[in-house]
């Protein structure tokens, strides 16, 4: 399936937002898992932020309902912080 001819869901901080989501959140308000054993390089983080620039979000950050914590997408994070992104 082509997606790209799927129009985006929403527009966050101006970067077309394809991937499925619950609710579009402030980044500052997501908390990152203090227990997340990954680490991302520097590199990592400017790659990421680079590709969400130019292909908008494919892949949400998850955050868990109970805890509240980050469970997927601290690397996200962290690119979309980059950015500037709300």
């Amino acid at each position: 399936m082509n997606t790209d001819r799927i129009g985006p869901k929403a527009i966050a901080s101006g970067i077309p937002v394809y991937c499925s989501f619950d609710e579009l959140a402030d980044i500052n308000t997501l908390v990152p898992n203090p227990r997340n054993p990954n680490r991302h390089p520097d590199r990592q983080i400017e790659l990421l932020a680079k590709i969400i620039k130019a292909q908008g979000w494919r892949a949400p950050i998850t955050v868990s309902n109970r805890s509240g914590f980050i469970v997927r997408g601290h690397g996200r994070l962290l690119a979309a912080q980059r950015l500037g992104v709300e």
